[in-house]
This record gives C-alpha cells, structure tokens and sequence, in this order.
C-alpha cells in the first residue's frame, strides 16, 4: 500500500500534519488504499531509508527545521538537507516535499526536491496539492513493485549459484531501491559455487574408483 511518511522533530505538527492528510484522504475516498505514518527524524540521517522501508513509504514529507524540537526527547544535530543527500545518493527519483514554516531557509535546497510549501499553504491548499504528492506517491509505488520483483528473480539466481557477474553487479546496485542485506545472498552464492566444485570432484573420485573396481574384477 502506498504510503506518504512524514518527518517533523515538533510532535504537534506532524500530528496535526497526519490528520489533516487522513481527512482529505477519507475526503477523496482513497483512505483503503493510502497510509499514512509519522515519526520524529532518525537519530542519524544514514537511518533514514531504513525508516522509509521499514514504513514502506513510497512520499516523504519532511519539515526542514529538524533540530528544534528539544520537548521531543529525540533531537538531532541536523537539518532536512541531510535527510535529502542521503536519499537522492541512493534513491534519485524517491519523490520528497518539504512542508515547513521556514520556505525561504529551504530554497536553496529546492532543485534536490520535487517542492517546498509553506506550512500554512500547504495547509490550505492540500486540496489541490495532495493529489500532486499522491501522483509522485504512485509512480514511486510502481517502480518499487518491479524493482522487488526483479530484485527477486536476481537473489534466487544468486542462491541457487546461477547468477552471472552482471547479474551480481545488477543485484548490488538494487540495493539502492530496497535496503535488503544482499551479503548473505552472496555469500549464499559462494558457498553453492564452492560446493559444485567439491561435488565434480567427488563424482571424477567417484568414477576413478569405480573404473579401478572393474579393472581388478576383470583380472
């Protein structure tokens, strides 16, 4: 299910963020197949695809003050640029919108986002500007859908000592899109590999052995 994920360190507004997106949801008859969580910032920004999978959010709405909310016993050294450079290194088209009272400190970061709102427009425009977020939401959905599925084919491959080196590098490259720990697919893949040598050798052994067999009951 497609969710929008929102990371605000002020309790009250992502709150009161979450339920105004509920409401317009229910509103637009869509509230079966969206969700909607949200959470304050990571303790380090690096936790933030981590947080996204764990949520399966396919929209991040960030504010860009992260660092504000000391009444919040979690309070982090960092700004929204942070959690906006770690995701486009290894996600480049996961769609991101900042909601903030702070637009104008935001700006310079705008071309690494799909937009920036102010909080109160945001708020009083969500009607025309939700169905945006929900648009990138769906695409973002899709590509995630195939990429698992190719991730799939790629990993049972690897398994079962089949996968190519292209297919291996393809395999890594994926982990990008899906936070999957691919090092025990590998390693998986190795000890198959290691083993399918150590099983030709016993089946040379084997036939040695069996041809010297017959050579003594020939004598």
């Amino acid at each position: 299910m497609p969710t929008i994920g929102i990371i605000d360190d002020q309790k009250s507004s992502r709150e009161s963020l979450a339920r105004l997106i509920r409401s317009m949801l229910k509103k637009m008859k869509v509230s079966d197949r969206w969700s909607v969580v949200s959470d304050g910032p990571p303790p380090n920004e690096s936790d933030i695809l981590e947080w996204l999978d764990q949520n399966d959010a396919t929209v991040l709405v960030a504010d860009w003050r992260l660092n504000e909310g000391a009444k919040d016993k979690r309070v982090v050294n960092y700004e929204a640029n942070r959690l906006i450079e770690t995701i486009r290194a290894r996600r480049p088209s996961f769609p991101i919108y900042l909601v903030t009272s702070y637009p104008n400190d935001a700006e310079p970061h705008g071309q690494n986002v799909e937009s920036i709102y102010a909080r109160n427009v945001f708020v009083n425009d969500i009607q025309s500007l939700l169905p945006r977020m929900m648009r990138a939401g769906l695409r973002r959905h899709e590509e995630q859908r195939e990429v698992i599925q190719r991730v799939d084919v790629l990993a049972r491959k690897a398994a079962l000592g089949k996968a190519s080196a292209k297919d291996k590098t393809d395999l890594v490259d994926l982990q990008g899109y899906v936070q999957t720990d691919l090092r025990n697919l590998l390693t998986l893949d190795e000890v198959l590999g290691e083993f399918e040598t150590i099983q030709q050798k016993a089946d040379k052994l084997r036939k040695r052995i069996s041809q010297r067999l017959k050579g003594k009951k020939k004598k």
